[in-house]
């Protein structure tokens, strides 16, 4: 149900709406507003939902839809005073938030460059395919959250396909709009489970759609000093990071699963060779299968330390 909206006239440019999934942000989360409000591209609505801070952050936001002078609509979303986490707070905002032409996913600890809706919306009116699933992504800088600058987002290949999305995110969510249409067939009309928003859009437009890469650095995302690892340093550490924690953990168990899951949700779409392409890394293990998967012949992750890794958990059976 919404409670607070501020409403805006029609334009005749497509719709683009905003969903910013808040948790304890007060910290950051009026800045990222002054980038949303910012924005070049005039027919956006931001659609908020909290999941339950204990802080300000919904005193904030509050202050933006009463005193926003824009004419951009901010709408906070009631959360039933339900805590959903990430990515099911997305999912719901998706669920409730009335049809538009695009959407797009916003993290509340991050600042977007003011043209980062404009090229998305003129990549997918020019290249997009309205009746099929499409996903935009661009690149972006990573900064600390004191302000100092880290690297830049990898460069991407084109164009992305099933294989590319199996064990690997070419873009993290903050950076995606997607279409109504991807909207409808991979979310609203299946359930997407506890697959991360960014990973089960992609995978699925790689399958039954279109993803439109854009180079161009539309946003900074923050790397807060305690998330700051290995990944923002050389693939050596990188490389470290990976055996300690896949191994160790249940991280890539956890992403066998979900492949497995996708594949059971989409069966009767899935074209033969990418039922094939799941079946070989979702399938029990044998000494067969774990020979196929250590020697495919295709690259699955962006990173070499990250591809060593992969292959090494192929190798001793972990996936």
């Amino acid at each position: 149900m919404i409670v607070l909206e501020r409403r805006i006239p029609l334009h005749t440019t497509p719709s683009v709406h905003i969903l910013l999934a808040a948790y304890n942000g007060s910290k950051y989360i009026r800045e990222q507003l002054d980038s949303l409000l910012a924005q070049t591209y005039p027919n956006i609505s931001i659609y908020i939902r909290d999941d339950g801070s204990t802080d300000n952050t919904v005193s904030i936001i509050q202050d933006y839809i009463a005193c926003n002078p824009s004419s951009k609509k901010i709408v906070l979303l009631e959360n039933g005073g339900v805590n959903l986490g990430c990515p099911a707070s997305f999912y719901q905002i998706l669920k409730e938030c009335p049809p538009a032409d695009y959407y797009a996913f916003c993290d509340q600890d991050d600042i977007w460059y003011p043209d980062k809706i404009k090229w998305a919306v003129q990549t997918l009116e020019s290249q997009g395919q309205p009746d099929k699933p499409c996903v935009y992504f661009s690149g972006y800088e990573y900064y600390t959250d004191n302000g100092e600058f880290l690297r830049h987002s990898p460069a991407q290949k084109a164009p992305v396909t099933l294989t590319d999305v199996l064990y690997y995110t070419p873009a993290s969510g903050f950076v995606i709009v997607f279409n109504e249409t991807a909207r409808q067939e991979l979310i609203l009309k299946v359930n997407p489970g506890k697959e991360l928003h960014d990973r089960w859009l992609l995978r699925g437009a790689a399958c039954f759609g279109l993803i439109l890469s854009d180079p161009r650095r539309s946003a900074t995302h923050i790397r807060h000093f305690d998330a700051v690892t290995a990944e923002d340093s050389s693939d050596s550490n990188l490389l470290r990071s990976f055996l300690k924690n896949e191994i160790g953990g249940t991280a890539m168990t956890d992403s066998k699963k979900y492949l497995s899951y996708f594949q059971q949700v989409f069966k009767n779409k899935l074209s033969p060779s990418q039922q094939k392409t799941l079946s070989l890394f979702t399938a029990p293990n044998s000494l067969i299968r774990q020979f196929r998967k250590l020697f495919y012949p295709r690259r699955l992750r962006a990173r070499l330390a990250g591809e060593i890794a992969i292959r090494f958990l192929f190798l001793i059976g972990k996936i």
